[in-house]
């Protein structure tokens, strides 16, 4: 027989707006017949990833950390192939498929020519 072992726990913090939800709330869930604040693990691992201390103890160089970012298709896709010398038109063409894989690209803006370029959701 398998066992499973599942723990839930109520941790003190100071006063703080630890996390929010998208209209700049606190999260909050129900705990018995009490409401509480919540702070999901997506923000305690943001925490942990951006501290000092994850810093000195991995040593490792920030690039290798990782970051979020709607610009892949402009940083990393688009200005390498114009690096290895594909014209305009073609990498931009090519730089908006390949991000599909990550999500829509930015519909295009003629204040921003690059615009089409960005994606609409964060990759990490």
């Amino acid at each position: 027989m398998k066992r499973f072992l599942q723990l839930h726990l109520l941790t003190s913090y100071p006063p703080a707006n630890l996390n929010r939800d998208d209209t700049g709330r606190p999260k909050t869930a129900l705990v018995g017949e009490a409401l509480r604040l919540r702070i999901s693990s997506q923000s305690l691992k943001r925490a942990w990833r951006t501290s000092e201390l994850f810093k000195t103890f991995f040593d490792y160089p920030e690039t290798l950390i990782g970051t979020r970012t709607k610009r892949i298709g402009l940083e990393w896709i688009y200005s390498r192939l114009l690096e290895k010398g594909v014209s305009d038109e073609e990498a931009k063409a090519w730089s908006r498929d390949i991000q599909r894989t990550y999500g829509e690209p930015e519909d295009e803006n003629e204040e921003e020519p690059n615009q089409a370029l960005l994606n609409s959701q964060l990759a990490h």
